[in-house]
């Protein structure tokens, strides 16, 4: 029931938290720029959907999307991992992070944040909560 890249790269973990029942994640993508992650659930309508296919709207798109990964501390390996890196036009590498290449071309862009990318974690989820919000058509047994 874990993230894959910060399973694979725990040094890049950044911040963690939940809101409104979903995990949220924020790393740096070890070139010094940070990445938002967020956690589906298995049974949302976003859950295994390419992340081309998920209308949400996050800095720069969603640009990852994988399933769950076992990390060993125990519970179901069965979401879905969403996520938007902040490595666009505009953008700017942070020299502070885990990572950072140094000599990266500079685009004289913004630096975002370690709370800038949670706000937007936040944001996924407000709106993966709405996406979920509507009905759900449940299949009864058949009859015998």
């Amino acid at each position: 029931m874990c993230n894959p890249v910060s399973t694979a790269y725990p040094d890049l973990l950044l911040a963690r938290g939940e809101h409104l029942g979903y995990e949220w994640e924020v790393t740096s993508n070890k070139m010094g720029f940070r990445c938002g992650y967020v956690r589906i659930p298995r049974g949302h309508p976003w859950h295994g959907m390419d992340y081309d296919n998920v209308g949400a709207e996050v800095h720069g798109g969603l640009t990852y999307a994988e399933a769950d990964c076992n990390c060993g501390k125990g519970g179901a390996d069965d979401a879905w991992w969403l996520g938007f890196d902040c490595a666009h036009c505009g953008d700017a590498p942070d020299p502070a992070l885990p990572g950072y290449v140094r000599g990266w071309p500079s685009s004289g862009g913004t630096i975002r944040t370690t709370e800038y990318v949670t706000a937007e974690c936040i944001s996924l989820i407000e709106q993966a909560k709405d996406a979920d919000s509507g009905f759900r058509v449940v299949l009864a047994p058949e009859l015998g």
